[in-house]
């Protein structure tokens, strides 16, 4: 599933594609709309034109220039594409815009998880669905962070995947998070000193902005990641030692056993 460093991707690509051109046409299938019919969609967005984007957590907000905005999550499989030439469509476009300029902007998902819908404020979106801060706020320092996960329950791992407690980290970033600051994927939170937290804090900040850096490309991570190791037989990046998998809320999770033994139960 698209995470943070995904949908930032996506939201910078749409900033530089698309923004302050009029919307010539729009098609939408009634899949991925959500609490909006597909006439009213497509004739509320035509004649208007991106003005800017924001993003909080795995949501991305495209303002019209006025209420409503547009809002997109990606689900499984979701992207952006934007061409020109029909021959360069992508499969599976559930949403497309149309611009005067004869480009087109694609919103792709094949497995139809996405959805796409109209909000009159992105900060009342967040509240009404008890979203955490984001993960890269930069008002989200190392205190607001402590303080945000600190009396939950449960495993670090199942903390950072928890969009109420800080929105925008999922599976596969987290793995890396962890192992990044040496976590044991289980360890409870409620276990955790004030120097593994901000280790964890520092590790959150570091794994996701690198990866936007690279475009989440798994391929151009530094050598020191574990996220290109993560499937088969993969071993640890840092002494060789075999990865291993875990159920975390009902999720794989991969790590290390000699580098993330801080928690772990012998």
């Amino acid at each position: 599933m698209p995470e943070l460093p995904d949908v930032e991707i996506f939201r910078r690509y749409l900033d530089a594609t698309s923004l302050h051109q009029s919307i010539e046409r729009v098609r939408a299938e009634v899949d991925v709309l959500k609490d909006i019919s597909v006439r009213r969609f497509e004739k509320t967005l035509k004649g208007k034109s991106f003005e800017g984007t924001r993003r909080h957590g795995k949501y991305a907000f495209v303002s019209l220039g006025e209420a409503p905005w547009l809002l997109l999550h990606f689900g499984m499989t979701g992207f952006l594409k934007y061409y020109k030439n029909n021959e360069k469509a992508p499969s599976h476009v559930r949403v497309l815009f149309t611009f005067q300029n004869g480009y087109h902007l694609a919103y792709s998902c094949q497995r139809k998880l996405g959805r796409v819908k109209l909000v009159d404020d992105p900060a009342r979106f967040v509240r009404s669905q008890g979203l955490g801060p984001d993960a890269l706020d930069p008002d989200l320092g190392a205190d607001a962070f402590k303080q945000a996960i600190k009396g939950f329950g449960g495993s670090v791992k199942s903390a950072l995947m928890n969009q109420q407690l800080i929105a925008g980290i999922g599976n596969i970033y987290s793995d890396e998070i962890l192992y990044q600051a040496g976590i044991f994927p289980k360890q409870p939170v409620a276990q955790m000193d004030e120097k593994i937290l901000d280790r964890l804090y520092e590790a959150v900040k570091e794994v996701l902005m690198t990866a936007i850096d690279v475009q989440a490309d798994p391929e151009q991570l530094p050598d020191t990641y574990i996220i290109p190791w993560r499937h088969g037989e993969g071993r640890c990046p840092r002494d060789g030692s075999p990865i291993e998998r875990l159920k975390v809320s009902g999720r794989s999770s991969y790590y290390c056993p000699q580098c993330q033994s801080s928690g772990r139960q012998n």
